[in-house]
């Protein structure tokens, strides 16, 4: 066997009932931790689970606490990787200082990858949407988590939780979207993949979905896909990186003083 990497968007948010993206780091509603509960009971790996790596964002950290509490009383801390976070610059894509994000929820959770101004998304900043940036930071996501993979027992879970935009960047795989949907993962969607080379010099350390998660998501592999559809696929995707590009670029220039 070889270790399964189980990719999860964070449960139902606030922002995503009133699509008030002005909400600063938005928590989860009563449904959504409802919905991380539930969750957890029905995972069927949580005694093979070598780690648990979240997103800095309020609403997947709390999907973290809530799904996995049993393996976190065991001791294991969430992990916050900040290339985990989603790839827009509204304020409910907009996180906390580490000392907050501590404050709120240690002893749970481990800041020690979180620089002091993880959360700006400036001018300069790697987390702004830029189509480069975003897939640069994806790849440095997928390293990290193959290098957890590679110090776990072959038969591993790395539970990932993070957001829909950015998970279809993180897994390369862009299956089942189009110009409706940008991202194919409902609030608690899990997709389970493996990397193609577990142990060699891949620098992009690539990933493929699992037989078991194809089934259950009926979704084919994407590496299967030709490769017209993997670029029409892919593309709206892009498109969305692009308009949030965009605004930030408005955002920018609005404020900037006259010249």
């Amino acid at each position: 066997m070889a270790p399964v990497i189980d990719v999860i968007r964070h449960a139902e948010s606030t922002h995503n009932t009133t699509l008030n993206t002005n909400l600063r780091d938005p928590d989860l509603t009563i449904e959504g931790k409802s919905q991380a509960f539930r969750f957890g009971r029905s995972y069927g790996f949580m005694g093979r689970i070598s780690h648990v790596v979240s997103s800095p964002m309020q609403r997947a950290i709390r999907t973290s606490l809530i799904a996995f509490e049993d393996v976190l009383l065991e001791g294991k801390k969430v992990i916050l990787l900040p290339e985990l976070q989603e790839t827009g610059v509204r304020p409910s894509d907009t996180g906390q200082p580490p000392a907050a994000l501590e404050l709120a929820f240690r002893p749970q959770v481990d800041i020690g990858l979180l620089e002091r101004d993880w959360y700006h998304k400036g001018q300069g900043s790697k987390y702004i949407p830029d189509l480069a940036l975003v897939e640069a930071r994806a790849r440095e996501a997928r390293v990290f988590l193959r290098e957890l993979a590679q110090s776990g027992p072959d038969d591993a879970h790395i539970v990932v939780v993070s957001h829909g935009g950015f998970l279809h960047f993180l897994t390369e795989d862009f299956s089942g979207l189009s110009e409706q949907y940008f991202t194919t993962y409902g609030n608690m969607t899990m997709r389970s993949f493996e990397f193609v080379d577990l142990y060699g010099d891949d620098p992009d350390a690539k990933m493929v979905q699992t037989e078991e998660s194809c089934r259950r998501s009926r979704f084919p592999r994407f590496v299967d896909t030709s490769e017209a559809d993997k670029e029409r696929l892919k593309s709206y995707a892009v498109e969305r990186v692009n308009w949030q590009k965009e605004e930030f670029d408005s955002i920018i220039q609005c404020s900037q003083p006259p010249a």
